[in-house]
């Protein structure tokens, strides 16, 4: 198909979507479809629930202005061959996206860190995201290489989860993980156990999960960890017994709780990390006394979603069955039920929520 028959075929086309209009405001309703001669649109197979949809859905986001289609955790697929500059993919394939839309001029992006640019765009944030039957990839997506096709052994409802794998191992990127040093895991939550994961299966690591939620703690110990601890007031003690009184080599604090910051400057051993994988609420304010950090040498660092390349190394994690995705997703539900994803997303129930029927 040419891009001008495509382009024809796609003129006039309407879609439903979940259209936010503002906080705890989401209707379906028909939606048209609009392109530049040099985007792509893909129909969507499967969109996840990020904890992010459903803070935006319940208190908005500078980033997010309204009416906008929310969404992006995203597999789908081509329309049309797509040539990516790293190849052709071919019409009716499976795809994962990545989200950031970088300017592909800026400093970072000249680096080919394209989550980190300076005129960052995202689909889900600025730009109507998967919540839809179809959604519109900008020719920036396609140009940094952040289609990423997806292989047949894996499910369209794992490809979304591709997303988030990517953002994890963003995150280890940060880290020096040696085997069987010890990681603690403050989050109980799909991120948590996919960050379970990777310690365990790539670094061979001592890992310890935090949280709130029975459930979760229990899919915690069911996935492989070797110690797994309600949050409470006994917690700190039963870490650092967990660590032989040392502390946590690693700290990863994957919940967007604000208890979790100061908790994890308690249980951190003497030349470990700390890495800060969740975004917080506005105004929450995280003090640390330098005096600690400088003694105990300590290293606190950030991590903030992912690259294509990082997003093609989770594909190939997961198709070779190194990550197991299908573990992280517990509900399944159409977009006439988005409002119902949100909030089982948002009140911890299960873990990962897929919209996997528009």
């Amino acid at each position: 198909m040419t891009l001008s028959s495509y382009t024809v075929e796609l003129s006039g086309l309407r879609m439903r979507a979940a259209m936010f209009h503002g906080p705890e405001n989401i209707v379906i309703t028909e939606k048209k479809i609009t392109k530049g001669i040099h985007d792509a649109v893909i129909k969507v197979d499967a969109c996840a629930v990020c904890g992010y949809d459903a803070r935006v859905y319940r208190n908005g986001h500078k980033k997010v202005k309204p009416p906008l289609v929310l969404g992006h955790e995203i597999c789908g697929m081509t329309l049309q061959d797509i040539n990516t500059g790293y190849g052709t993919i071919r019409s009716g394939s499976r795809v994962a996206v990545s989200p950031v839309i970088p300017c592909l001029s800026c400093e970072f992006c000249n680096k080919r860190q394209y989550n980190l640019c300076n005129n960052l765009r995202e689909i889900g944030s600025t730009d109507d995201g998967g919540f839809a039957e179809y959604v519109k990839i900008p020719q920036q997506i396609i140009k940094s290489g952040g289609l990423v096709q997806i292989p047949d052994n894996l499910k369209s409802e794992e490809g979304a989860l591709l997303e988030p794998l990517a953002c994890c191992l963003n995150g280890f990127e940060h880290l020096k993980i040696e085997p069987e040093s010890s990681v603690l895991i403050i989050g109980d939550g799909p991120i948590g156990l996919l960050h379970l994961e990777i310690s365990k299966k790539l670094y061979q690591a001592k890992v310890a999960v935090v949280g709130k939620i029975a459930s979760r703690i229990q899919c915690a110990r069911s996935n492989g960890a070797d110690g797994v601890f309600m949050f409470d007031d006994e917690t700190e003690d039963e870490v650092m017994n967990f660590t032989d009184g040392k502390g946590a080599n690693t700290v990863i604090v994957a919940t967007g709780n604000p208890e979790a910051l100061e908790f994890a400057t308690k249980i951190a051993s003497k030349n470990s990390t700390i890495n800060i994988f969740s975004g917080f609420p506005n105004n929450n304010n995280f003090f640390i006394d330098p005096n600690w950090l400088h003694y105990n040498q300590i290293s606190i660092t950030g991590s903030f979603s992912s690259t294509p390349q990082m997003l093609q190394n989770a594909t190939k994690l997961a198709s070779e069955g190194k990550i197991n995705l299908s573990r992280v997703i517990s509900h399944r539900y159409s977009l006439d039920n988005i409002e119902q994803a949100i909030l089982d997303t948002e009140g911890f129930r299960g873990l990962r929520v897929i919209i996997d029927k528009f």
